[in-house]
């Protein structure tokens, strides 16, 4: 039993209480009685007839690599050239052309080193202990036609500075060689399921809990605490005995005597808090009563170390007690945190004890509960059959709230009354695990299995020690020894490996060290690691590095330091990586992507944080109903460099497989039906990209740090003069990522049939290369769903009415599901518009209201909290004006906007936590274009303000938004002389109106360029900032996203009036004096706005404005087209004199009137609610959730 915490997953053995007391029969009755006594059930019919199966298939003739004639027995001394069997710390070399079979038990070795071939025997329980195992030869552990069914153990031990190195691999690790074979194949055993039903803890107020020590008022006190209870799991009677310094003589009497008193018959339990004391003689009183219940080992507790006994009195052989298995030392500021926990069975009651020691946190603690016992032995219900899964064996039910360390570890029982999919677990659950599909979403717990029969594990130091800068600094870091084993497979070698668990494996102070790593091994087809448990890792899960063709499916991993499944260099490809389990990737050291930002061995913070549990650098890889359950960073990222990294650039160019940049173009081989959730950054990334040792935004980035937009668009051929195609990522399950389910850069990114959730952000996708998009289609967006995680109490303290108070006394709220980062006040939102083009259609959007959650707070405080929430939204944070194309079309919804107060759409505003007043954040928009949302085909969704609306707007005070019919085009402002200078970069170097509205002075800081979206059909006026400097002598005009089918714009420029001559640059209609293509210049304005050439130009010498219009005769025909018919309408204009003053212009400029023939948005009758089906992830099917268990409650 274990939970997650720190940087390691913390594990403490429990006792079974009716062990050796567990007589059950009809002649025969200990009060210490058996576990459940049930009639035959399906599950063990099942198991006698998988049973029978299996003896008949040993009757029958095997390939078993232990069967072959020609092996040497390792227990024979004429085996070994010396005549005697290898002895304890010596070197064993099997030479080449000799095969030997291990038959027999063997003492510890320096090391292996295989030239012939060494088969593992098929005898249960032998272990190797050894520095490695050089296999240049063959090693066998079963075969893929016949498991290995027993078990075995290999251990590797040493240290950093262990003189039984090999060059290529190190120290303390399993190698094969080129050449060599390595086949390891354990006993076949279903790798992970679901749940189908949802795992409550055992709290007050529920069924199944009799008795809880946290309702229980009794002084905290560091010593030993006494629960005493009736056979009715009442409390009879609950002490604390303080056990620091002096107060040990005084208290030890008593508690002796409180011993001696208990009743016989009742249950007791006895735990120490922190410390026991310092044993003195008086100590041999309290080490006698102790032991007198059943706590055989209290005299090997010592401080700090958690101990916990329960017995009923008069009954000491029937006692369970926890200690830990061995002394830890633990310097002071060490976090290595310790626990122990037992439960106690009687009846139909279970009692549990638990005692923890964290010395770091000065955190120590001791809990007590009765419970019934089915609720102590829950039992759990699979979506699959699981009766591989065996009493004895571990499993991991993964978090299905934000945090991941609520991932619960638990050892599986015996059970009788379980079907096929079902086992029960010793203990109840601390957290919460949600079991169902909720609106359409899967949500179901991951469970994996951490057993397996073929077990590897590393040897860890019980202090971390260094003989390096680097090792002190791991040592300050993560306050453990990180110096494990490590498994790799070369070139040339032949390497498959399955059924095995792994455990302390991984090195974090060496590169290339990793629990099971291809190594630089090019192409290798049929080679695999499959359904293994990679568990408390130091380095990595799985690495495959310079490796293709390689199978890595069935895998769970448990608590990993740094990347996950890590794809190494930007250069593997046609890799399978299919169905594995990852919980618990932490942030390491060894690349800086590793690295939280924080990290004082990261020198850049730009260059850090992307730690994920799916590291994906090549986008030709399939990647196939994978889980990331738990990372503090992400869940998968899609990072690529632009050429191939370290050892494997040069090895591409000879294998004559390079292309430089091609992983900008080559669209993801397959991604689908992978699931997400519980990330603290996000369930999917796909942007950044990875440094070869370059300069990026004129800095350089040394190899492998993380740099800025990943120029991705996927092309066929992959090459840059290719047609541009679609990645398609499909089937995706997104839930309960703390900060948002995915961000992706817009490369033809489309996600598919895919399912949101619970997460302040569901969908948010940035621009990268031009003519490129990102969409998102056929999916369903729910806001929260049935799936509430743990309870969350939120301290008012960012709030500016409560700044003058202690903390202690500002208001809390207590929520009755979790918070993600504990910010109740930010808009949660289902897709986020942000830059763009982007667009979303055939979506399905539910739940996403804004929660009124307190208003007694309204008479009390003066507030009324709400956690705002939208469908659709746009970036808090955003510096670029939007793309006007961003749109949607056959958008559905399950609730009527402004219903219950819910909303479809809205955008936040000064006043909005987390949101800021920035050029994007000010110039929001986005387009219906079949009236889905607004019925009203191709309206736009802009900022309510006279700049981008008109009279036949309707406004949206719920929206802080208004729904226009009108259309929009992105002019860019360029140039680079006057106040256009980088040097003006966010000074708001320029201004902006519309003519009609010249009150509505449109300012920019200009800090990404000068954006502005405009109205089409409209006249503007631009202004340089005359405070600033001077006007610019050589300017551009760039109408984006939006000029199409002969729509005008017409602009009065303000400059200086010493101007006489100008020399204009167009494309349409083209100029260019070059070419004796000039414009036409009139003298009016009533003139040029006659004008149908689009040639005409006014000089307004004494007001300083030179007017012109701006079309497009071209159709936009492709969703990331830029400029319609690809001809982009670039203007450019030269003042050829004048001077270089500030441009002032005070006369108002005449709007340009063009007849207004869009309809009228009016407000329409709610059609919803819509329906989801046929859209979203799919949904397995297998096993059904059993009825409520309502024996669980003790009924």
């Amino acid at each position: 039993m274990g939970f997650l915490r720190g940087n390691s997953l913390l594990r403490y053995r429990m006792k079974w209480s009716y062990a050796p007391c567990a007589l059950f029969s009809p002649a025969q009755h200990s009060s210490c009685t058996a576990f459940f006594r049930m009639e035959p059930t399906l599950r063990s019919l099942t198991l006698l007839l998988l049973l029978a199966i299996s003896n008949a298939a040993i009757q029958a003739p095997s390939n078993c690599p232990w069967d072959d004639p020609e092996l040497e027995k390792w227990s024979d001394h004429t085996t070994w050239p010396t005549g005697q069997i290898p002895q304890e710390d010596t070197e064993v070399f099997i030479p080449k052309g000799k095969k030997v079979v291990l038959d027999t038990q063997i003492p510890r070795l320096l090391h292996v080193t295989i030239n012939g071939t060494l088969v593992w025997g098929n005898v249960d329980g032998i272990r190797m202990e050894t520095s490695f195992l050089l296999v240049n030869g063959e090693f066998h552990i079963g075969s893929e036609e016949c498991n290995f069914e027993k078990t075995a153990d290999i251990f590797l031990y040493g240290k950093s500075n262990s003189v039984e190195v090999v060059p290529v691999f190190g120290r303390k690790f399993i190698g094969a060689a080129s050449g060599s074979t390595l086949e390891i194949h354990g006993k076949q055993k279903k790798s992970w399921t679901k749940l189908v039903a949802t795992l409550s803890p055992v709290r007050p107020g529920r069924c199944g809990l009799i008795y809880d020590s946290s309702e229980q008022v009794v002084k905290r006190r560091n010593g030993i605490w006494m629960n005493i209870w009736n056979d009715d799991g009442t409390l009879f009677r609950v002490e604390s005995f303080d056990l620091t310094g002096s107060r040990a003589n005084t208290n030890i009497p008593i508690i002796v005597d409180e011993i001696r008193r208990i009743p016989f018959g009742k249950i007791a339990s006895i735990a120490v808090q922190k410390t026991i004391g310092t044993p003195t003689d008086i100590y041999e009183d309290l080490y006698k009563a102790i032991e007198h219940l059943g706590g055989y080992n209290i005299r090997n507790v010592r401080e700090n170390e958690p101990y916990v006994l329960i017995a009923e009195k008069g009954k000491p052989s029937c006692a369970v007690e926890e200690a830990v298995e061995k002394h830890i030392r633990r310097p002071a500021g060490l976090d290595q945190a310790l626990e122990t926990s037992a439960i106690f069975t009687q009846g139909h009651l279970a009692y549990f004890a638990r005692s923890y020691s964290e010395i770091n946190k000065n955190r120590d603690e001791v809990s007590f509960k009765v419970l019934h016992r089915n609720a102590a032995f829950p039992k759990l219900s699979f979506l699959h059959d699981v009766t591989s899964w065996q009493p004895g064996d571990e499993i991991v039910v993964a978090s299905t709230d934000f945090d991941w360390q609520q991932a619960e570890v638990r050892t599986i029982v015996d059970c009788n009354d379980c079907e096929p999919n079902q086992i029960r677990v010793h203990g109840d659950f601390k957290y919460s695990h949600f079991g169902e599909v909720t609106y359409g979403v899967d949500e179901r717990a991951e469970v994996g299995l951490l057993s397996r029969n073929i077990r590897i594990e590393a040897e860890l130091q019980d202090i971390c020690y260094s003989y390096t800068d680097k090792e002190a600094r791991l040592c300050e870091l993560f306050k453990r020894d990180t110096y494990g084993g490590h498994t790799k497979v070369i070139s040339g070698a032949w390497g498959r490996i399955e059924g095995a668990q792994l455990t302390n494996m991984g090195q974090q102070s060496t590169l290339a060290t990793y629990p099971l790593h291809f190594h630089l091994a090019d192409a290798v087809p049929g080679q695999y690691v499959r359904n293994n448990v990679i568990r408390d890792s130091n380095s990595r899960c799985i690495t495959i590095h310079g490796t293709d063709y390689l199978e890595v499916s069935d895998n769970v991993c448990l608590n990993h330091i740094g990347h996950g499944i890590f794809l190494e260099d930007s250069a593997e490809q046609n890799n399978t990586i299919h169905r594995n389990l990852i919980i618990g990737s932490r942030y390491g050291t060894l690349l800086f992507t590793d690295m939280d930002d924080t990290n004082p061995m990261c020198p850049d913070r730009s260059f850090c944080t992307l730690l994920s549990s799916y590291w994906i650098t090549h986008p030709n890889n399939y990647f196939t109903e994978n889980v990331a359950a738990g990372s503090d960073g992400s869940g998968f990222v899609f990072a690529f460099s632009d050429r191939p990294l370290g050892p494997s650039l040069p090895r591409m160019i000879k294998r004559g497989l390079y292309q430089d940049k091609s992983t900008r173009f080559i669209k993801v081989a397959k991604f689908s039906k992978n699931v997400m959730h519980s990330n603290k950054i996000a369930g999917l990334w796909f942007d950044s990209r990875l440094s070869y040792g370059q300069i990026d935004m004129n800095k350089y980035v040394p190899e492998n740090g993380k740099m800025g937009l990943n120029n991705y668009s996927p092309r066929d051929p992959p090459n840059e003069n290719g047609t541009l195609i679609e990645t398609i990522l499909s089937e995706l399950t997104l839930y309960k990522n703390e900060d948002r389910n995915a961000w992706t850069r817009c490369g033809n990114i489309v996600i598919a049939n895919s399912s949101f959730a619970d997460s302040p952000t569901s969908y948010v996708a940035a621009h990268t290369m031009i003519e490129t998009y990102c969409n998102v289609r056929d999916s369903i967006f729910i806001g929260e769903t049935d799936n509430k995680g743990e309870p969350f109490t939120y301290a008012f303290h960012r709030e500016q009415a409560f700044s003058h108070m202690p903390k202690s006394q500002r208001p809390r709220h207590h929520f009755d599901r979790s918070i993600a980062r504990g910010r109740p006040d930010f808009m949660m939102s289902g897709v986020q518009f942000y830059q763009g083009p982007s667009y979303v259609n055939n979506c399905y959007f539910d739940h996403y209201k804004n929660w009124y959650y307190n208003d007694s707070f309204i008479n009390q405080w003066g507030i009324r909290p709400v956690r705002p929430a939208a469908a659709i939204n746009f970036h808090p944070n955003n510096h670029y004006p939007m793309v006007p194309r961003n749109g949607i079309s056959n958008v559905k919804f399950g609730f009527c906007d402004g219903s219950q107060d819910s909303f479809q759409v809205m955008d936040g505003n000064a006043s909005t936590p987390w949101w800021n007043v920035f050029d994007g954040t000010l110039n929001t928009i986005f387009r219906d274009y079949d009236g889905s949302l607004t019925q009203t085909k191709d309206a736009s969704i802009v900022k309510d303000r006279p700049f981008f609306t008109g009279a036949k707007c309707l406004k949206k005070p719920d929206w802080n938004l208004a729904i226009c019919p009108y259309k929009y085009t992105l002019l860019v402002v360029r140039g680079s002389s006057g106040v256009l200078k980088s040097k003006y970069k966010g000074k708001t170097p320029v201004f902006i109106s519309r003519d009609d509205h010249p009150e509505d002075i449109y300012v920019q800081k200009g800090i990404v360029g000068h954006k502005y979206n405009l109205r089409l059909f409209k006249s503007y006026t631009v202004w340089f900032n005359s405070t600033l400097g001077s006007a610019p002598r050589d300017f551009q005009f760039r109408p984006r996203y939006g000029l199409e089918n002969n729509e005008t714009l017409r602009f009065a420029v303000c400059l200086p009036k010493s101007t006489n001559n100008f020399t204009i640059y167009n494309i349409y209609p083209e100029l260019h004096p070059k070419k004796m293509l000039f414009p036409v210049w009139v003298d009016s304005l009533q003139e040029l706005d006659k004008d149908q050439t689009m040639k005409a130009f006014y000089w307004d010498k004494s007001n300083g404005y030179l007017y012109f219009k701006m079309t497009s005769p071209y159709s936009f025909t492709r969703p990331g087209q830029v400029c319609a018919g690809d001809v982009c309408m670039d203007m450019r204009i030269v003042r050829n004199d004048g001077t270089d003053e500030p441009a002032v212009c005070d006369t108002p400029v005449t709007p340009w009137h063009f007849k207004d023939r869009y309809p009228r948005v009016k407000n329409r009758r709610c059609r919803y609610p819509d329906s989801p089906e046929g859209l979203g992830a799919p949904i397995e099917t297998g096993y059904a959730a059993p009825p409520a268990d309502i024996a669980a409650c003790g009924n």
